[in-house]
């Protein structure tokens, strides 16, 4: 758990908040462990593959079983959608809803369908199709990570403002730049002679920048037919960094989601700014957005904390207890029905013999 502990008062409970990272928490062999302990797990799941393999010719579900690494932008989106969307169904099947919803680049597609804006169908769409015009923009510019709070990184980006952009505004401390590869190479040169943080993101093109504006119209066309209705869960956008109400995430939203900044600091500054303790759970197979959110904690000296629901090659099921546990601690009161039905049950221990005589010694 990152941030300070909650620890829950009396008849008190804080305000639970999912976040959805994008791309970059997949990992060979995950959900192999909740396709064979969770029922709920892996019936989204399938609902969520098959919706793929009628978009694309093949299955999410089956992909997890290969032991080959995801490495294309059109298998990963797809695969790491559907297994957000089953992850958050368990969640929500143990009686653990949310309270507001936040999804981070195409995280906001898994996040959509968990807060009922979009439908399984629609969101397969926007993932699939999406994801193939991406492959084949290839490798067009590049993202760096810099340590840098949004304000630092416009003022390096400077001069070179036509050909690159702060794509991605994690937190006051780190911001991911997007665009021109050399241009950026300029950029960080100095900032790394200043001993600042600067990572390059492994990333086949550079989302979140001018690069991804050549799919700008076959999008739109490709997503002409999507429908987006109001969430059932609140749900707070990192494109326009406001609440929405569903029909706006309509086929030209999800070009907007791939070209502009994600503004996830915002977001999560937004769901701190209240009164109560807040609680946020990382929907994902790896945390991704747990430092981040952190960072945004500390610096609001707020009474929150954040859960990460996984972690890479760790047991899937115990892990995600585990996170379930964090959650009770703080106030969140799961319906332990359905928790029981996903356990495993095990014999308890017999009484050790301690091997200790008590005969009585004749006299």
């Amino acid at each position: 758990m990152d941030g300070p502990a909650i620890t829950a008062e009396p008849g008190g409970s804080p305000r639970l908040v999912f976040v959805f990272p994008g791309q970059g928490a997949q990992w060979v062999g995950m959900g192999r462990g909740l396709l064979e302990s969770s029922p709920v797990f892996a019936g989204a799941l399938e609902e969520c593959a098959a919706a793929v393999e009628d978009e694309l010719g093949w299955s999410p579900r089956r992909r997890l079983d290969s032991d080959a690494p995801l490495s294309d932008v059109s298998e990963i989106q797809p695969v790491l959608w559907a297994f957000q969307v089953a992850l958050a169904a368990v969640w929500l099947d143990w009686g653990v809803g949310p309270d507001l919803i936040i999804g981070h680049s195409m995280g906001e597609i898994a996040a959509a369908t968990a807060a009922g804006a979009l439908s399984v169908r629609d969101a397969a769409a926007v993932v699939s199709r999406r994801g193939v015009l991406l492959r084949e923009l290839g490798a067009a510019g590049a993202m760096w990570a810099v340590g840098l709070g949004e304000k630092e990184a416009e003022e390096a980006i400077g001069r070179h403002a036509d050909l690159v952009c702060a794509g991605v505004l994690n937190s006051d401390r780190f911001t991911v730049l997007s665009g021109d590869p050399e241009a950026i190479e300029r950029i960080v040169a100095p900032l790394r002679e200043r001993g600042v943080f600067c990572r390059r993101v492994a990333v086949g093109y550079a989302s979140h920048g001018p690069q991804v504006e050549p799919i700008r119209d076959g999008l739109r066309a490709a997503l002409a037919g999507v429908r987006a209705k109001a969430p059932a869960i609140p749900l707070h956008s990192t494109v326009w960094d406001r609440p929405v109400t569903g029909p706006e995430l309509d086929g030209a939203y999800w070009m907007e989601n791939v070209r502009r900044p994600v503004r996830f600091a915002p977001a999560v500054r937004s769901a701190l700014s209240g009164d109560e303790p807040v609680l946020f759970v990382e929907i994902s197979p790896h945390p991704l957005l747990v430092s981040a959110v952190g960072d945004a904690i500390e610096a609001a000296g707020a009474a929150a904390a954040c859960v990460p629901s996984l972690v890479r090659r760790q047991p899937e099921m115990e892990t995600l207890l585990a996170a379930l546990g964090a959650a009770y601690a703080a106030g969140r009161a799961p319906d332990w029905s359905r928790v029981r039905a996903a356990g495993r049950r095990v014999p308890l221990p017999a009484q050790p013999w301690q091997r200790r005589r008590f005969w009585v010694d004749p006299g």
